[in-house]
């Protein structure tokens, strides 16, 4: 008595299926930036500190927010760090802020150990 009886056109689809899925969750594994506050490009007030949201958990250890001024000097000693409470959030608190463009450089390592980065400015009022 057989349990199953798939055809070799069938049974090639479902392994086709399945590789499909495993690859496309490995692509969702990686920690892509959702939004930022302030956003890429605008205007704001200035901010005590940069939020980023994330597509995934972070690893605290490994990801880091870094700001410079438009001179390419670092306008915060301290360090950024991952939302206890929502590990896809990471902040960088501010020091006051004079008017001016900051660029904002971001790597983030999500738990699985994949990593991205990215750049985006904006200009303080």
């Amino acid at each position: 008595m057989k349990l199953f009886d798939f055809s070799s056109s069938t049974l090639r689809a479902l392994m086709s299926g399945a590789v499909a899925l495993a690859l496309s969750s490995t692509a969702f594994a990686h920690a892509h930036l959702i939004s930022s506050a302030p956003a890429a490009n605008t205007e704001a007030v200035a901010p005590a500190d940069v939020t980023i949201h994330f597509t995934e958990p972070l690893e605290p250890a490994f990801s880091r927010i870094t700001l410079a001024d438009a001179s390419g000097k670092p306008a915060t000693a301290s360090a950024a760090a991952v939302d206890s409470a929502d590990a896809r959030v990471m902040r960088l608190a501010l020091p006051e802020l004079t008017s001016g463009r900051y660029a904002v450089h971001w790597v983030a390592v999500a738990t699985d150990g994949h990593r991205t980065q990215g750049d985006f400015a904006f200009n303080v009022k």
